[in-house]
């Protein structure tokens, strides 16, 4: 699997539900998925996601590396040591590239007023820090669309017939404050992409399986959330 795979594993479902980038590129990505072929014209249609690219461009910049690498790509997605370089300053400057690709000016100048010490370029920092929704405006900024948006994980403990039961965190926030609650629940996949088996763990996006972790990768999901939970709580309110 290639960095171009692992990305299209992610952005398939949000492109699908019409939530990021363009028109119908959900069935590229999947044939991607699948064959490896159509690489070019995938890494163009994910360059058109307003709120994936800017940070794969941003990891990838700092490390001069490919935005699609799959070093690139896990970091964002799932975690890994490319996200541990990143400063403060680093953030407050890009998020002006992130108002560039549609982040509102009163969004982006909250979240340089609310600035945690520490920032993590990871899809679940920008997701429980910027706000779910915040750059394309296709969804309220709810904790239900947290917790669907947020990278998650779990544990299958059933397969059925195009859905699986896995036991994992749920995110909750109390006093204004997130945390992470193990619960189970049911969660779809596509056979043709994906063949979660009882024991394996996935990684979950908006409601489906997109990709079974391998232990290190489960560790570095759980090790980075944990942190960027840590990290948002630490955040003064925007009050």
């Amino acid at each position: 699997m290639n960095g171009t795979q692992l990305c299209s594993r992610f952005s398939r479902i949000t492109n699908q539900l019409n939530y990021c980038g363009p028109s119908e590129a959900h069935k590229t990505f999947a044939e991607h998925i699948k064959t490896g072929v159509k690489e070019e014209e995938t890494r163009n249609m994910l360059s058109r996601f307003e709120g994936l690219y800017p940070y794969l461009r941003f990891i990838a910049k700092k490390h001069s590396l490919d935005p699609f690498d799959f070093k690139v790509v896990e970091a964002y997605w799932i975690g890994n040591e490319l996200l541990d370089t990143f400063t403060r300053e680093d953030y407050q400057e890009f998020l002006t590239d992130l108002g560039k690709a549609g982040l509102p000016e009163r969004y982006v100048q909250e979240s340089r007023k609310r600035m945690p010490k520490k920032t993590i370029p990871h899809h679940t920092f920008h997701v429980l820090f910027v706000g779910v929704g915040r750059v394309t405006q296709t969804v309220p900024t709810t904790l239900e669309n947290m917790q669907n948006c947020m990278t998650s994980w779990g544990e299958v403990i059933d397969v059925r017939d195009g859905a699986v039961q896995v036991k994992g965190p749920f995110l909750k926030a109390e006093n204004g404050k997130f945390a992470l609650f193990v619960a189970e629940r049911s969660t779809k996949y596509n056979p043709n992409l994906i063949q979660p088996k009882i024991g394996d763990w996935v990684a979950m996006h908006w409601g489906e399986c997109a990709h079974v972790l391998t232990k290190e990768q489960l560790k570095n999901l759980q090790k980075y959330t944990n942190s960027i939970i840590e990290s948002v709580n630490s955040a003064p309110s925007s009050s």
